[in-house]
């Protein structure tokens, strides 16, 4: 067994005995340096040129991986916009569709936003929606009940004729939230009213 003057007088290496450990960095396209990639056996075992070939490009394909899930990660959070306006006032501009998944992020990341104590309105902008069903609607609702539940007053604004039509066939459902035509006149109506 061959031992590395960098990792001979480690524990792990201590505790191998004569058993054996081939060790690849695993790095993002950036360079940054995410782990390693380890093979480990309490048997000597002599790794050839090919061996180390094949932990070298599985370290690289992992590497890969991990930095389509950061940057997948990344197009995730640019999917709940929350701007802000006010440090108590932010809008969220929903844009494509709100299916359960979204929906599921969007509450998250609103709610951690809501936790640090300042948000206190929040206007959902719905005029970048690309359709609206009774699902999106539903999810619109957790969306709102989720954020009312730690004190986020909620405000819906660019609604067009088509979600105009079923917010008035789903009136109970959108009994409490107020409505208003666009972005300014909801920030005027929650100044006034703070």
């Amino acid at each position: 067994m061959i031992l590395s003057d960098l990792t001979k007088d480690m524990e792990v290496t201590k505790s191998l005995g004569d058993g054996s450990l081939i060790g690849v960095p695993i790095y993002y396209k950036d360079g940054e340096n995410y782990g390693t990639l380890c093979g480990m056996d309490l048997r000597p075992f002599h790794f050839t040129e090919n061996h180390k070939d094949l932990f070298k490009a599985m370290a690289k394909l992992l590497g890969n991986v991990l930095d389509l899930q950061k940057k997948n990660l990344q197009v995730q959070m640019l999917s709940v916009p929350l701007v802000p306006i006010f440090d108590d006032m932010a809008v969220l501009p929903l844009i494509g569709e709100v299916d359960s998944e979204r929906t599921s992020r969007v509450i998250e990341h609103t709610l951690t936003e809501a936790a640090k104590g300042e948000l206190e309105h929040i206007i959902i902008d719905l005029s970048g929606l690309a359709r609206i069903d009774s699902r999106s609607v539903e999810n619109l609702m957790l969306i709102s009940n989720s954020l009312k539940l730690v004190g986020v007053r909620i405000t819906y604004t660019g609604i067009r004729p088509d979600l105009a039509k079923k917010v008035n066939l789903l009136q109970y459902t959108f009994k409490d939230n107020t409505f208003k035509s666009t972005l300014k006149q909801a920030i005027q109506s929650i100044r006034k009213g703070s």
